[in-house]
C-alpha cells in the first residue's frame, strides 16, 4: 500500500500509516481510522477530500495511491454537493452515504455540517459493490475522520494568519525605514494598525467558529452513538423474538402434520382442508422467521458459510423438483438450461439453494400466470453465472440501485398487491457476497427482470478433502446402524 504525503513524497507499506513529516499529524489521524476502517470494509484506494472555493477544484488532504482520485469528476464543491441531491441514500442505507455507484465507490460527507466542507471516498476493486455493512461502516469512520478534518482547517487558518502578520510586520518596517516624512510614515502605520485589526477580528470569528464545529461534532458524535446502541438493541430484539417463535411454531407444524394424516380416519374433507391452509401459513410463518434470523445475522456480522465441494447440476435439480408442483398452481412453468456440465463448485449448498430459491420466486410473484421463468447456468472459466428471467412488472431504472436494501420494495400500483417483507434480495445479495460474487439486476418496466449473480469456485470435481469428509460420515453414518441393529436384537 503506497502512502503519500501533502508534500508528494511516497512512503510504501503492506498496510496504510500515517506520514511521518512532523506537520502532518493530522494524516496520522485520518490513516488511524483508514486502518480500522479496512478491518471491516474491503477497498482498494482510499482519499480525504477537502471542498475547494468559487468552484475550484476540492483539495486531496490524504489519499493512500498515488493515482487515487483519477479520472472522472474534478471533485468540485458543487459537484461533491449534487451527488447529496441527486444521488441521496434510500431510507434503509445509512443517512450519511450519498453515493453508492455499481462501479463500486462511495463517498460520505465528513463531519455533520451542510453542505458537508470534506468528504471521504472510497474505491473498491472492479465489478464490485459495497454492501449496506460495509456502508455503514464508511459512514462511522466519516465522522470519526471530523475532528482530523477540523484541525486541518484550523491549522491552516492560524499558518495563514501568522503569515499575514509576518508579512504586514516585514512591510510596517520597510516602510518606516524608507519614509520620507513622519506624516506619511503616521498615515502608513494607521493603515497597518487597520490591518492588524482585521486581522485579530478574522482570529477571534475563526476561534469561534471552531468552538461552533466542535460542539456540533460532539453533539452528533453523541447521536451517533445512541443510534449504534438503539441498532444493536434492535437486532437483539428481533434475534430474541425469531428464537421464541420458532419453538411454539415447531410444535404447530409437527401436530397438524400428524392430524393431516388422519389415521384414525375421524376428519372429514372441509377439516382436512382447513389443516391444509393451517400448514400452508405454518410453513409461511417458518420462512419469515427463518428471514428475520438471517437478517440479524448480517446486520451483527454473524453469518458464517459452510463450505464444502457439491455437484452443481445436482443442487439445479433439486430446485426444479421443489418448485415444479408450486409454480404449477399458477400455471408457470421453469425453464433450465444447465450448461454446469458436470462441475462442482467449492461454496454453502444450503445458502446457495436459498439464493436461487429467492430468486425463482420474486420471478415467479411478480409474473402473470400462464408465464415461464428462465433459469441459465453457464461456466465462465472458474465462475459459476446463474441468470433468472420473468415476463413480469418489471422495476424502473431509478429504482434498480435499491432493490438489494433491506426492507426496500418497489411501490407501484401492480407491486402493492403482491406479499412480501423486502428482505429477500437482501439476502441474496449478502448471500452472493459473503461467496466473494457480485449481483445485477437488468429490467425495463412492463418487460420483465433478468437478474444475474456470478460465484467463485468452480472445480472440475470434489477435491480430496471432500472425499475424507464423504468417507468419515458414511462410516459414522454406519457404525450407527450397526449399533441400531444390535440394539434391536438384544430387545428381541
Amino acid at each position: 500500500m503506497e502512502i503519500v504525503g501533502r508534500d508528494g513524497t511516497h512512503i510504501v507499506s503492506r498496510e496504510i500509516v500515517p506520514a511521518r513529516e512532523g506537520c502532518d499529524q493530522q494524516l496520522a489521524g485520518y490513516a488511524r481510522v483508514a486502518n480500522d476502517l479496512r478491518e471491516r470494509v474491503v477497498f482498494r484506494s482510499l482519499a480525504v477530500l477537502i471542498n475547494g472555493w468559487d468552484g475550484a477544484a476540492a483539495r486531496i488532504a490524504y489519499r493512500t495511491t498515488a493515482e487515487f482520485p483519477g479520472s472522472g469528476p474534478n471533485w468540485t464543491a458543487a459537484e461533491l454537493a449534487s451527488f447529496a441531491v441527486e444521488s441521496g441514500a434510500g431510507d434503509s442505507a445509512p443517512v450519511a452515504v450519498i453515493k453508492r455507484a455499481k462501479a463500486g465507490w462511495a463517498i460520505a460527507p465528513i463531519g455533520g455540517s451542510r453542505p458537508a466542507t470534506a468528504f471521504l471516498l472510497l474505491a473498491r476493486v472492479p465489478s464490485s459493490t459495497f454492501t449496506l455493512i460495509e456502508l455503514r461502516n464508511v459512514d462511522v469512520a466519516a465522522n470519526a475522520m471530523a475532528a482530523a478534518v477540523i484541525e486541518v482547517e484550523m491549522r491552516s487558518a492560524r499558518e495563514l494568519l501568522v503569515r499575514e502578520r509576518r508579512i504586514t510586520r516585514d512591510m510596517s518596517e520597510r516602510l518606516i525605514e524608507a519614509g520620507e516624512s513622519h506624516g506619511w510614515q503616521e498615515s502608513a502605520q494607521q493603515e497597518l494598525q487597520r490591518a492588524f485589526d482585521s486581522l485579530t477580528e478574522q482570529k477571534r470569528e475563526l476561534e469561534g467558529a471552531n468552538r461552533l464545529i466542535s460542539a456540533t461534532h460532539t453533539e452528533l458524535q453523541r447521536a451517533f452513538d445512541d443510534l449504534k446502541v438503539a441498532n444493536r438493541a434492535k437486532t437483539r430484539f428481533l434475534a430474541t423474538v425469531s428464537h421464541e417463535l420458532k419453538t411454539p411454531l415447531t410444535s404447530i407444524s409437527a401436530f397438524t402434520d400428524i392430524l393431516r394424516r388422519n389415521r384414525a380416519g375421524n376428519l372429514d374433507e372441509r377439516e382436512l382442508k382447513q389443516l391444509e391452509v393451517v400448514h400452508r401459513n405454518v410453513h409461511r410463518l417458518n420462512l419469515l422467521i427463518n428471514d428475520l434470523l438471517d437478517l440479524t445475522r448480517i446486520d451483527a456480522g454473524t453469518l458464517v458459510l459452510e463450505l464444502d465441494d457439491f455437484r452443481v447440476a445436482d443442487l439445479i435439480w433439486d430446485v426444479s423438483a421443489m418448485f415444479d408442483p408450486i409454480l404449477r398452481t399458477r400455471d408457470q412453468k421453469l425453464v433450465v438450461e444447465d450448461g454446469s456440465e458436470g462441475f462442482w463448485l467449492t461454496g454453502d449448498r444450503d445458502r446457495v439453494e436459498q439464493l436461487i430459491t429467492n430468486l425463482v420466486t420474486n420471478a415467479s410473484k411478480f409474473s402473470p400466470d400462464h408465464s415461464p421463468i428462465s433459469m441459465k447456468i453457464d461456466i465462465v472459466g472458474d465462475w459459476l453465472q446463474l441468470t433468472i428471467s420473468d415476463c413480469g412488472v418489471g422495476i424502473p431504472e431509478d429504482e434498480q440501485g435499491h432493490i438489494f436494501d433491506a426492507f426496500y420494495r418497489v411501490d407501484n400500483e401492480q407491486t402493492r398487491a403482491v406479499p412480501g417483507t423486502g428482505v429477500g434480495l437482501y439476502i441474496s445479495a449478502s448471500i452472493v457476497s459473503l461467496h466473494g460474487g457480485d449481483i445485477s439486476v437488468e429490467s425495463q418496466p412492463g418487460h420483465g427482470s433478468t437478474f444475474r449473480a456470478v460465484l467463485p469456485g468452480v472445480i472440475d470435481g470434489p477435491s480430496d478433502e471432500h472425499m475424507m469428509r464423504e468417507a468419515a460420515r458414511l462410516l459414522a453414518l454406519q457404525d450407527h446402524r450397526s449399533r441400531l441393529e444390535e440394539t434391536q436384537r438384544e430387545a428381541a
